[in-house]
C-alpha cells in the first residue's frame, strides 16, 4: 500500500467535526514536522484541509493508516472513535483517481467549484518547502493538476457560476464589459462581500469602498483591497459615486432605499448601476427594481441561477469523469516507467558492485601470483 489518501469529508461527517479537525494554511508547515516526527515511516506526505475536507496525502511502505489517525485526532484533540466512522480511505489508484477529482472539484459541495484546484497545489506546494514530497507524490500532485487542468478547459463544468458571490460577478459581466474603470460599494464585510471582493478584483476592479456597521472590520478588509471606508450613514448622499452595488448585511431595516437609488440616477444622469442584495431580509427596497437604469438582483433571483447551472454542470460529468479516467491510466504508465528506472538504475548498481567484487578479488590473486 504505497501511496493512499485518508480523510473526511462534507459527505462523511458534519460541518462540527470538520471544523474541530481542520487545520489553516499557517498551520499546515508545523502539522507536516509534527506528523514527521509521529509516524517516522511515511516517507512524503501532503495535508489538504478546506471547508469541505481534511485529509492525509502519504507514501510509505508500511500501512501506516492508523497511526495516521491517530496522529490527526491526537493534534486535533478529538477522540479516535468519534473519527474512525467517518473516515474514508483511497490507495494507490484509487487514491490518484480521488485526488484528481478533488483537484477538479468533482468531490466538493458545489460541483466544479474552482477555489480547490488552488487549495491542492498550495498544500503540495508546503510539503515540497518542507521536504516531505518527492517523486511518489510529485507524481500524484502532476497529474491531479494536469487533468483538473483538462477537466475545466475541455468540458463546461466551470462555465456556470455555483455560488452566490459568483452569479452576481457573472450577472454584473452582463451589464459591464471590463469592472476597470467601475467604482465598487461593498456594503458588509462577511464571508459573501469578502468572496465577491476577490472575484472583482481578479476581474480587474481597483476602485472600492465599504461601508460596515462596525469600521473596524470594514477597515481589516479595506487594507487588502486599497479600499475607502465610509459609515453606512454616509451611503445615501455617496450612492451616485457608485457603479456597482452588493450588500450581505444582518441589518433588519432596509439599508438602501428606491429613494435614494432614484436621487442617485439623477446625479449620475441616468448611467446605468448594478446592485446586488444577498441578504436576507432585504437591504435594498424592493421598489428600486422599477426604475430605469438600475439593474437589481436579489439572492433568490441569483440563487435560481445557480439551480440551474448546476443542472448544467452535472450534464457534462460523465466527460469530466472520462478524462479522470484518462489521467489515471497516464499516470499509471509513467509510474510503470518510473519503477522499472528504478529497477534498471538498481540492477545496474548490484553489475558494477558485483564487478568491483571480481575486479579486486582477480588483483588479490595477481599481487599472490
Amino acid at each position: 500500500m504505497p501511496i493512499y489518501v485518508a480523510g473526511i469529508n462534507h459527505q462523511t461527517t458534519s460541518l462540527d467535526l470538520r471544523g474541530r479537525l481542520a487545520i489553516s494554511t499557517d498551520e499546515l508547515a508545523d502539522a507536516l514536522c509534527n506528523l514527521q516526527a509521529s509516524v517516522p515511516t511515511v516517507e512524503e506526505a501532503a495535508i489538504l484541509s478546506t471547508c469541505n475536507r481534511v485529509e492525509v496525502h502519504a507514501y510509505s511502505k508500511e500501512n501506516e493508516v492508523a497511526s495516521l489517525l491517530a496522529w490527526l485526532a491526537q493534534y486535533r484533540n478529538v477522540a479516535i472513535d468519534e473519527l474512525e466512522d467517518h473516515v474514508y480511505l483511497y490507495t494507490d489508484d484509487e487514491a490518484v483517481s480521488h485526488s484528481i477529482r478533488v483537484a477538479a472539484g468533482l468531490d466538493s459541495q458545489i460541483l466544479g467549484e474552482p477555489q480547490v484546484q488552488g487549495q491542492f497545489k498550495q498544500a503540495y506546494r508546503i510539503a515540497r518547502e518542507r521536504g516531505l514530497l518527492s517523486k511518489e507524490l510529485g507524481l500524484v500532485e502532476n497529474f491531479a493538476l494536469q487533468t483538473a487542468k483538462r477537466i475545466r478547459s475541455e468540458t463546461q463544468i466551470g462555465a456556470e457560476p455555483v455560488s452566490v458571490a459568483y452569479a452576481t460577478i457573472t450577472m454584473a459581466r452582463q451589464i459591464y464589459v471590463s469592472f476597470a474603470e467601475k467604482s465598487v460599494l461593498l456594503i458588509g464585510a462577511g464571508s459573501n462581500i469578502r468572496l465577491i471582493s476577490e472575484y472583482l478584483k481578479d476581474a480587474g476592479a481597483t476602485r472600492f469602498t465599504i461601508a460596515n456597521r462596525t469600521r473596524a472590520t470594514a477597515e481589516k478588509l479595506a487594507e487588502s483591497l486599497n479600499a475607502d471606508v465610509i459609515e453606512l450613514s454616509e451611503i445615501g448622499p455617496a450612492l451616485h459615486r457608485f457603479d456597482i452595488v452588493v450588500s450581505s448585511t444582518a441589518a433588519t431595516d432596509l439599508i438602501v432605499t428606491t429613494e435614494m437609488l432614484a436621487e442617485a440616477t439623477k446625479i449620475r444622469r441616468h448611467k446605468t448601476m448594478f446592485v446586488a442584495d444577498l441578504a436576507v431580509p432585504r437591504d435594498v427596497e424592493a421598489s428600486a427594481r422599477e426604475l430605469d437604469d438600475i439593474y437589481l438582483y436579489t439572492v433568490d433571483e441569483l440563487s435560481k441561477i445557480i439551480a440551474e447551472s448546476m443542472d448544467r454542470r452535472k450534464a457534462v460529468l460523465s466527460e469530466a469523469e472520462r478524462l479522470v479516467a484518462e489521467g489515471v491510466h497516464c499516470y499509471q504508465q509513467k509510474r510503470r516507467l518510473q519503477v522499472s528506472s528504478s529497477l534498471l538504475a538498481s540492477y545496474r548498481s548490484e553489475v558494477d558492485s558485483i564487478r568491483q567484487l571480481s575486479l579486486s578479488a582477480a588483483e588479490k590473486k595477481l599481487a599472490a601470483g
